[in-house]
């Protein structure tokens, strides 16, 4: 039997794990690097570039290069390299499809089934989309697992006496905390709560902006907007808000970044760790509002938490932990291997659903709730478009719950089921899902007639819903997994199946250069 290997897909940098006799370890490129870092471009021959080449390529080439595709998963966003478009669940399976292959050369065997992570505030459509994409890079997904929880399968200080964690996770693109019980090998999920807009990406973004303003103020103009200059900038962002974290100081030095008649002008200015700090601090309150909503959904107080485990490379910046321990006095803070627990936890659960020796059990929950919109009593009297909750958030999954309704008017003969997410009391200000019809429906007085909404949620986060009219038992059904809201069709996947393998099948394809090297957060 071939082996199942856990993969974190991330914003910045993605990877792959397996088990060997129950352990988890990543999975290196041949150079022993871990982390390929989660950048796809073409070069100017046309020739695909995957991780680091590409990486290294973006601040010459932005319009060649794609970075952090993970925020842009669930919508219908294209992205053009060379002379085809392409959606983030393609961009996405490049990535995995690279990972795929590493794992195939270490390992040498095919791999076919693999556990994927997500922010736990993913929506439907961007853990859909997830699946997806690994279908197109050929593999058949197993689950989507909730990031922050794949990092407490992994945390090695276990005992039998029950523990309260919570999991704080910022990233390269996205936010989760997660309150986690442990007890012994069991992994129980109480609440999640997050921001899918929200990491190391902004952090970066805010620091580009200073540097621009630094530009203008040392030389009296603006930063050219173009691209490719903006591309550097950004760069140079990024390294010194890695250098930040280590140093309270850090000098940005980027020469001919503009110029003035035949004057060329340079950016070189110093930037203190207390510059950077005030500028992400009005985001990094927004993650501890969350840890206050995530303990709230738990029915938890700070005191009820045994201890704090940081994850995600963005949890590395000096200021984020200060924050955490400043909001929580007095609880144990640690962090383990960061950037490899999310991928070394999804490889443990690989290991549980393909049947190897793994003392471990989880215990999920789904992040928002789920329902239709319905007529309702309120303060006004009866109001249409108002949620109706059949699934709440963080409610234990895989789950099934069911709700009876009654028609709103007389001689109704048609009833509508919209599926929605979210948490807004108006259904229309949630996320739909799709909607299917029962029609046909026998002529009763306004409120006869019995219908039953059931609402079915497995472990990857599918919907299915079936509504039945309880008189003559008509039935309607519908899997929010094959809904119209922007998802492949299994003609679709295969389609980009072979696409994205044909640019796999390029000779020349370069997934790293040898005589080069980078660091990133």
């Amino acid at each position: 039997m071939s082996k199942v290997v856990g993969i974190d897909l991330g914003t910045t940098n993605s990877l792959i794990a397996t088990l060997d006799e129950g352990q988890p370890w990543v999975i290196p490129d041949e150079d022993g690097e871990l982390l390929l870092p989660s950048y796809v471009g073409m070069n100017e021959a046309g020739k695909l570039l995957v991780g680091r080449s590409a990486q290294r390529q973006y601040a010459a080439a932005p319009e060649r290069t794609v970075k952090s595709i993970k925020r842009q998963m669930g919508t219908d966003y294209r992205v053009t390299l060379g002379d085809s478009d392409y959606s983030p669940q393609e961009i996405s399976a490049i990535l995995l499809r690279s990972l795929k292959q590493r794992a195939e050369e270490t390992l040498e065997e095919e791999i076919t089934q693999a556990v994927i992570t997500v922010p736990a505030y993913f929506t439907d459509a961007q853990r859909q989309a997830t699946k997806e994409a690994g279908e197109i890079a050929g593999l058949e997904v197993l689950q989507i697992l909730n990031e922050p929880t794949a990092a407490a399968l992994v945390f090695d200080d276990r005992s039998e006496i029950t523990e309260n964690v919570l999991v704080y996770d910022l990233g390269g693109g996205t936010f989760d905390v997660s309150i986690v019980e442990m007890t012994g090998d069991v992994t129980e999920v109480l609440a999640s709560h997050g921001n899918n807009r929200l990491g190391g990406d902004d952090f970066d973004r805010q620091l580009q902006r200073h540097l621009a303003d630094k530009f203008r103020q040392a030389h009296d103009i603006e930063t050219p907007s173009d691209a490719a200059t903006q591309a550097r900038l950004l760069q140079a962002a990024e390294k010194a808000k890695v250098a930040l974290s280590t140093n309270a100081f850090t000098t940005v030095r980027e020469p001919f970044l503009a110029s003035q008649g035949k004057t060329a002008l340079h950016l070189e200015t110093e930037i203190s760790r207390a510059d950077f700090e005030s500028l992400i601090t009005p985001l990094l309150k927004d993650t501890i509002e969350a840890i206050d909503r995530a303990l709230s959904d738990a029915q938890m107080e700070t005191e009820d938490i045994d201890r704090v485990i940081l994850v995600g490379g963005s949890t590395r910046i000096p200021l984020v932990q200060q924050m955490v321990e400043n909001h929580l006095p007095g609880i144990s803070v640690s962090s383990f291997n960061p950037d490899l627990c999310v991928g070394l936890g999804a490889a443990l659960q690989a290991g549980v659903l393909s049947g190897e020796a793994v003392e471990s059990i989880l215990v999920d929950v789904i992040p928002h709730s789920l329902g239709i919109a319905a007529v309702m009593e309120t303060a006004f009297g009866l109001t249409p478009d108002m949620f109706s909750t059949i699934i709440p958030r963080n409610s234990v999954i895989p789950t099934s719950r069911s709700q009876v309704y009654r028609t709103s008017y007389d001689r109704q003969d048609i009833v509508e089921i919209e599926v929605y997410q979210g948490e807004n009391a108006i259904a229309r200000e949630n996320v739909p899902l799709g909607s299917f019809k029962i029609e046909g429906l026998p002529p009763k007085p306004a409120g006869a007639l019995p219908i039953e909404v059931h609402f079915d949620f497995d472990l990857n986060g599918i919907l299915t819903v079936t509504a039945t009219e309880k008189g003559k038992g008509q039935q309607s059904s519908f899997v929010v997994n094959n809904a119209e809201t922007g998802r492949l069709s299994s003609h679709e996947v295969e389609q980009s199946r072979n696409a994205i393998g044909s640019l796999f099948d390029i000779p020349a394809i370069a997934f790293a250069e040898e005589d080069e090297t980078a660091e990133e957060e």
